[in-house]
């Protein structure tokens, strides 16, 4: 009799790699709540538009799908399983899945599509991954710069600086009036202002204020009536011409107040 050919194991078992458009994502289904079925059904659909559905969670997972899963159970179970890269895996609710399959590419992950992980874990991990971006970590400390904002940050960002020594070395870059004074007292601004330290700095403002007109009215605003210090003192003044007075009676070395008029 002639010998018995081996059979091969079920391909089923391994995820298909052909028609794969978009290498950088692989999926896991949760099956616990989908049941087998709709798992094998969701997994051959998201093959089919080039989806990379791995039938092991491992590290090498990017996307963690569930559906109708409680968060509790949902976190208990994967921080019990082998996976040890967990905190930079996207963990996800059904509804980012499906998003995905209509527009036939991973959608951006929005808040609705997490698993409230900071309820049920303690942290966000989506959060701190966000926190522990180089760009994002670069960007804050620019824009923490008076006078910088977010499309000058972005903008010095792009053409590879990511330091402040980068910005002043930088010959082509030309800081306006607002940023020299930002860079330059520096370390005063971003230092919190204590509710005493404001209220000397009132009383100066004040003096000066009612020699020019002695009916005006000031007040200082800022998070230290709230708080014992703060980063940023407001003056309002009710008078324009005071206002003209005052910008510069408080010129450079002083540094910058933020000044509104009504």
């Amino acid at each position: 009799p002639l010998p018995k050919k081996r059979s091969r194991p079920a391909e089923a078992s391994a995820p298909r790699r052909e028609g794969v458009k978009f290498e950088d994502v692989r999926l896991y289904l949760v099956e616990r709540k989908m049941g087998r079925s709709r798992r094998s059904f969701l997994t051959e659909l998201a093959r089919s538009k080039g989806f990379i559905v791995e039938d092991v969670l491992s590290d090498v997972v990017t996307h963690v799908v569930s559906e109708d899963s409680q968060a509790s159970s949902l976190w208990a179970w994967l921080k019990g399983g082998p996976v040890k890269n967990l905190p930079v895996m996207h963990v996800l609710d059904i509804s980012w899945f499906t998003d995905s399959m209509r527009e036939g590419k991973p959608v951006a992950v929005e808040t609705r599509h997490l698993i409230q992980e900071i309820l049920q874990h303690g942290r966000s991990f989506e959060v701190e991954k966000i926190l522990s971006d180089e760009r994002y970590q670069i960007l804050k400390l620019f824009t923490s710069v008076f006078g910088v904002g977010p499309k000058t940050a972005e903008k010095w960002y792009r053409r590879g600086l990511r330091s402040f020594s980068d910005v002043l070395a930088e010959p082509s870059i030309h800081l306006n009036r607002m940023q020299q004074s930002g860079f330059l007292h520096y370390g005063d601004i971003s230092r919190a202002v204590s509710k005493a330290e404001a209220q000397a700095l009132g009383n100066i403002i004040d003096e000066a204020v009612h020699a020019i007109t002695p009916d005006a009215i000031l007040t200082l605003t800022g998070g230290f009536r709230r708080y014992k210090t703060c980063l940023l003192l407001s003056v309002l003044i009710f008078e324009d011409e005071i206002q003209r007075h005052l910008q510069s009676f408080l010129a450079p070395p002083h540094p910058p107040l933020l000044f509104s008029s009504y």
